[in-house]
């Protein structure tokens, strides 16, 4: 493999970078989190202005046609400057559906505004008694009236549309484009660990424009999502590890910095061999394809996961108290670390679905 980012990769990687470091501190980061939408609009513009919300749409649809590689490539870079911006459910998920199951119609007038900053679509997917297992959905749709409840539904708060999984009569798992400010729709808004804000959805007889793919597409996407989590994971983790190597170089305890002490090298060196074996992980189920992929893709995520919560620990820990707090980047790391580890299903889901896929795959004659 060749783990060499092209030109255009690389540009990517530096203008994210620029931005984190120009807009970034634990103070700011801080304050984006208490504006109502749980980030600063300047920031979603210049993102905009940029071109980084248009870099995952196919290019019929201005957008820059991102690749597995792009898109772990602009989320480490995220994970690393820990952006507040709903990059992930608002863009690779949210326009990622659209441009993966929406009709001609509905991918013209939604997509260039998406790019431009100026709508959000949020997905509507999961469900309380469901949990990670999209075979438990219960909202129906019927002669075209969505009604069902919602669990999680990130940004679903401040969403322009919601794109909402039902099931027809028949039982078909289907995609629908519900307008957020469409009758019969209860939205109940609360902040995640991380500060963010999600939503619970209740949908009674709310009308719904169906959607050109379904159940394929969503997979599809969903995979893309968890490989997006994936890599923000990574930068996450690299950051924490950065942060943690710089402070235990400096901190002083009877007369010497730990860093000194064999104990904390281990440690250390434990994270580091964590980052760089997720740093594998995700290249290999970048380079994947076809039948192999959807299993390279949850089995990276379960690692990965389980890694970034033993290096966010480690990282904590070996700050002492002010790890714990919100001064230090590297608590507000730890704690979007921990929303992302159980998002679209936490390690136990994972692996199990992991094991299920390879083994159906060793089964075959």
């Amino acid at each position: 493999m060749n783990f060499d980012l092209s030109e255009e990769q690389a540009m990517l990687r530096d203008l994210v970078d620029r931005f984190g470091a120009d807009r970034y501190d634990p103070a700011r980061r801080l304050a984006y989190l208490r504006e109502p939408r749980g980030f600063a609009d300047a920031n979603w513009a210049m993102l905009a202005e940029t071109g980084l919300l248009a870099f995952t749409l196919p290019e019929e649809a201005g957008g820059f046609g991102g690749s597995a590689v792009d898109i772990i490539t602009v989320m480490e870079a995220l994970g690393r400057c820990v952006v507040v911006e709903p990059v992930l459910p608002a863009i690779i998920l949210g326009a990622g559906l659209v441009a993966a199951a929406g009709t001609d119609s509905q991918k013209a007038n939604l997509l260039p505004a998406i790019a431009a900053g100026e709508a959000i679509v949020a997905a509507a997917l999961f469900e309380r008694q469901a949990r990670f297992d999209l075979d438990g959905i219960k909202t129906r749709v019927h002669d075209g009236r969505i009604s069902g409840a919602k669990q999680m539904v990130l940004c679903g708060s401040y969403a322009d549309h919601l794109l909402v999984a039902a099931r027809t009569g028949e039982g078909a798992l289907t995609l629908h484009l519900v307008k957020a400010n469409a009758p019969g729709i209860t939205i109940t808004p609360y902040r995640l660990v991380d500060g963010s804000i999600a939503a619970d959805m209740q949908f009674v007889d709310t009308p719904a424009q169906p959607m050109a793919g379904g159940e394929a597409a969503l997979a599809q996407t969903l995979d893309q999502a968890r490989l997006a989590i994936c890599g923000e994971l990574l930068g996450l983790m690299d950051m924490m590890f950065a942060a943690t190597l710089d402070y235990i170089k400096t901190r002083q305890q009877f007369g010497q910095p730990i860093g000194s002490f064999q104990a904390i090298q281990h440690r250390m060196a434990d994270c580091y061999a964590r980052v760089e074996l997720s740093r594998s992980h995700l290249y290999r189920a970048a380079a994947a394809d076809g039948a192999t992929c959807a299993a390279a893709v949850m089995g990276a995520k379960a690692y990965i996961a389980q890694s970034a919560m033993q290096v966010g620990e480690e990282a904590v820990q070996l700050h002492g108290g002010i790890g714990t707090t919100e001064e230090l980047m590297v608590g507000q790391a730890f704690k979007r670390v921990m929303m992302l580890a159980t998002l679209l299903g936490d390690t136990d889901h994972d692996i199990c679905e992991y094991i299920a896929m390879t083994s159906s795959a060793a089964d075959r004659p």
